[in-house]
């Protein structure tokens, strides 16, 4: 074996080292090299284990009267724990206007926070203005942080919403002095058949509000981007369908607590969900695999899977237990499914392209409705053609049907909400707007009252169904998307 010519790549560590140590030399500074290489490969690789942390709320209550006048600025919020430190919290609004809160809760703040006990808060306020007879005046705001003294727990994985009230009592006092007191209190225990719930696709998270007076009484970190829900009044449960996840939560009503999940396929990306009128089985469409899951809700299985022939864009059914319809929107295609068979028994294409239906009372009409067409087209369930057309207008994209009285509350892109009786004009009877698409619509029995889902302000509109009057709002989170209430029709 010959040594490297002085010509070669190969280069030595140094002119005056025996070759026989150089490559040793070498030897040992690749080994150095690997096992360097190694443990950078091994720091990326090893990750800290996620922080322990429960989610918490806090909303600012309605304002008292005596609030109407005045405004001021929240600059600062931190929760004080039980050793004293204090955890700074962001702010979801910063500047409070007392005429516009005078009836409605606010977000103030959500965050996720270490496990453990804390004291309450502590709340700097700045900049309060008061508009008298003759303008406005600049008030003194305290120049020290609030200490709002109220011991809560966090607990890992919980969700925990507390309420921030402002006193009416000495707002303003030496004529120029901003003396705010604030309390905080926890949200009374609601009984099941007061309860609604609101799906946040952006937030993972349910808001749980009373149904009667339209506040938020607090709100469960349910999954990966709900949509859909349905409500089984008789066994009290929410089934949610999260598209993320690719799975089914089933929540207790009484409680808030998520009793399990059904685990779909990856990719299944199930986006709404109906009830069969015995609360037997559940069918859920699925976006992601354009298909249809059929599950077993007393087992909480999936008994099967139907193939569709295109994306489902709306699913519904009437009082037979073992049809159900889906719509796809992307072909213009009605399916009936056979609920026990498994398999989609007839198919039709519709020009108008329907995405969201319903049925009548006895099932034997469905009523459908596309955002391509102004017509809300009446279907024979029996042969799937359309008898006849209602104008409604362009951008329909929901559809509720009152049990009832037989009439259709059809929400509109631009805010709009048609009404339609069915029965005695093929026309359209009535109207009236709310502010934003109406995404969502549910029926209030008790009350006579519905609730309409407005996502691009995330709310939560009450209106009266008999004078059409608003009644109540609340605030929900982004991407809104569903409302289900006990008692619905």
């Amino acid at each position: 074996m010959g040594y490297p010519s002085e010509n070669s790549k190969w280069q030595s560590p140094g002119p005056n080292i025996p070759f026989g140590r150089r490559v040793t030399t070498l030897l040992l500074a690749g080994l150095v090299m690997l096992i360097t290489c190694g443990c950078a490969v091994q720091s990326t690789l090893v990750q800290p284990p996620p922080a322990v942390t429960g989610s918490f709320g806090l909303y600012l209550q309605p304002l008292p009267h005596e609030a109407h006048p005045l405004h001021f600025s929240i600059t600062a919020l931190a929760a004080l724990r039980e050793d004293g430190s204090e955890i700074p919290l962001a702010l979801a609004i910063d500047r409070i206007a007392g005429g516009d809160l005078l009836e409605m809760q606010k977000k103030l703040a959500t965050a996720a926070l270490p496990p453990g006990v804390y004291q309450g808060f502590v709340l700097q306020v700045a900049e309060a203005t008061l508009l008298g007879e003759e303008g406005e005046i600049n008030l003194l705001a305290p120049e020290e942080p609030l200490r709002i003294d109220y011991q809560f727990t966090i607990m890992k994985d919980k969700a925990e919403t507390l309420f921030l009230s402002l006193a009416p009592e000495r707002l303003v006092t030496d004529g120029v002095l901003f003396t705010p007191k604030f309390s905080l209190w926890e949200p009374e225990r609601l009984l099941p058949s007061l309860k609604g719930f609101a799906s946040n696709s952006g937030s993972d998270s349910l808001t749980i509000f009373n149904k009667r007076t339209a506040r938020i009484t607090g709100s469960l970190h349910i999954g990966a981007m709900p949509k859909g829900l349905a409500l089984d009044q008789r066994k009290g449960w929410l089934y949610v369908a999260l598209a993320r996840e690719n799975a089914i939560a089933v929540v207790e009503v009484s409680n808030g607590v998520i009793l399990g999940k059904v685990r779909l396929q990856f990719g299944d990306e199930p986006c709404e969900v109906v009830l069969s009128p015995s609360g037997n089985t559940l069918v859920a469409i699925n976006q992601g695999s354009n298909s249809a899951s059929i599950i077993d809700t007393d087992s909480l299985f999936e008994k099967g899977k139907i193939r569709l022939s295109a994306t489902p864009t709306g699913v519904f059914m009437g009082p037979d237990e073992g049809r159900a319809y889906v719509l796809q929107g992307t072909s213009g295609a009605i399916s009936v499914l056979d609920l026990a068979g498994l398999k989609v028994t007839a198919s039709k294409e519709v020009e108008e392209f329907p995405v969201k239906g319903t049925t009548n009372v006895n099932g034997a009409i469905l009523y459908l409705i596309s955002d391509f067409s102004a017509n809300l087209l009446v279907v024979d369930a029996a042969t799937l053609a359309v008898t006849s057309k209602i104008f409604i207008g362009q951008g329909a994209v929901s559809i509720k049907a009152d049990k009832k009285t037989g009439l259709l509350y059809i929400g509109m892109q631009d805010g709009a909400i048609a009404v339609v009786d069915p029965r005695s004009a093929l026309m359209l009877i009535d109207s009236f707007t709310l502010e934003g698409t109406v995404r969502h619509l549910t029926i209030d029995n008790e009350e006579n009252a519905f609730f309409a889902v407005l996502p691009h302000s995330n709310r939560l509109q009450k209106i009266d169904l008999v004078s059409k009057q608003p009644l109540a709002s609340l605030e929900l989170e982004k991407d809104s998307h569903a409302v289900a209430v006990m008692g619905e029709r």
